[in-house]
């Protein structure tokens, strides 16, 4: 009897040591990640350089000393705008193509680059990419003369995340979200195990009363495409989901074809105006 109850108090304290070196474990990482979670999340190295303040089409609309490089294009007669939140390893020339086929057809674009990539002071955070979104939607609304319900957010994989913290805290037309995430360490945990949670979509999303588009590519090996289809069924209606099939996570619009991708932002932007979707 008392062997087994020996045996039964070193199983006892080996399972607390075991529980013990998993709870040292959690915490450490916890702290790596508060420590490291903006380097991790972020690369503006890779895209520094790219462009000078000589571009076509420049303005920093920073202000307090704060440098905001976007890029602004759109005739005099526009009454819609499409503000455009940039994609990791990104800045605002990567989607130039884009933009001017926007513009071609009768549409304001404001891209703007997050703190510390392109020509944007300051280094990439969380707290930074919101106020830099938030400006960029004040400089359209309060500076160029937009009207709230005519400016159209879209936002790209990592940019999904301003985008919809935007969307959920100010009046827009709509949200088109392309290759979104449920929230950024989720892109690679699957389900929340941190304390922290940077660019939550997935508790935001249901706040959001403007039409909404999500675009995704059915193969996209960077943000699952899971994530995209979990937002949308939490969202609120109006809301459209287009899934990309084969696409990956950056060749979606070559997947689609630009006319049909055009097309639809299109049809978007006018079913959003009468509080619907096409």
């Amino acid at each position: 009897m008392r062997a087994l109850l020996e045996v039964s108090l070193r199983k006892r304290s080996l399972a607390w040591r075991v529980v013990r070196v998993i709870a040292l474990a959690y915490v450490l990482a916890c702290v790596v990640a508060c420590v490291s979670i903006d380097s991790l999340m972020f690369h503006p190295d890779l895209v520094r350089g790219r462009y000078t303040a000589s571009l076509p089409g420049f303005v920093d609309i920073g202000k307090d000393g704060e440098r905001i490089a976007a890029w602004y294009g759109g005739g005099k007669d526009s009454r819609k705008a499409v503000l455009y939140c940039h994609g990791n390893a990104e800045d605002i020339t990567s989607s130039m193509q884009y933009f001017k086929e926007f513009v071609k057809r009768g549409w304001t674009v404001l891209a703007v680059d997050w703190p510390g990539f392109g020509l944007s002071s300051g280094k990439p955070t969380e707290e930074g990419c919101y106020r830099t979104v938030h400006r960029a939607y004040e400089y359209l609304v309060k500076e160029r003369g937009f009207a709230a319900e005519d400016v159209f957010v879209l936002g790209f994989s990592i940019g999904t995340g301003p985008a919809t913290e935007l969307a959920s805290t100010e009046k827009i037309g709509g949200l088109i979200l392309e290759a979104p995430f449920l929230s950024a360490p989720r892109i690679v945990t699957g389900v929340r195990i941190l304390p922290m949670d940077p660019f939550p979509n997935i508790a935001r999303i249901d706040k959001i009363g403007c039409p909404l588009l999500v675009i995704h590519g059915t193969d996209d090996s960077i943000v699952p495409f899971r994530h995209g289809e979990m937002l949308f069924e939490k969202a609120k209606e109006p809301k459209r989901h287009v899934p990309v099939e084969g696409a990956d996570h950056t060749d979606f619009i070559a997947k689609m074809g630009l006319e049909a991708y055009i097309e639809l932002m299109e049809d978007f932007m006018r079913g959003a105006g009468g509080n619907g979707l096409n």
